[in-house]
């Protein structure tokens, strides 16, 4: 109710001046935006002191970093049935023919990260 009142009695009793001052108000944010100095360079955007990083760092020193292809693969069966686990086995043979790859993970070949504390 009491938004509805300040609108009735200020912006609908005045809608010249609130118009007035809503444009001076843009007019003066518009001028200072060309002061707006934006960094968003890999250096602003990283904590020095981030734990992933600091992973992410440790790893590419141990392993070196290359580059590489994610690809995707929607099965039109179950994901385990053995007609699409011969599927991907086909996909990743056909994939490691070509010139530029040298290896290929998938489900069937990628190591667990982090083994649970207890057996399954």
């Amino acid at each position: 109710m009491m938004l509805r009142q300040f609108y009735e009695r200020v912006i609908l009793s005045f809608p010249k001046t609130i118009l007035l001052l809503m444009l001076v108000c843009i007019a003066a944010l518009g001028y200072q935006a060309r002061y707006l100095e934006i960094d968003a360079s890999a250096e602003t955007l990283l904590l020095e002191d981030d734990k992933d990083l600091a992973f992410t760092r440790k790893v590419n020193e141990r392993y070196g970093s290359s580059d590489f292809l994610v690809l995707t693969y929607s099965p039109h069966a179950d994901l385990l049935a053995d007609a699409t686990l011969d599927s991907l086995r086909k996909l990743s043979a056909e994939l490691l023919e070509l010139e530029r790859v040298e290896s290929v993970m998938s489900i069937l070949n990628v190591p667990l990260l982090e083994s649970p504390p207890k057996p399954i």
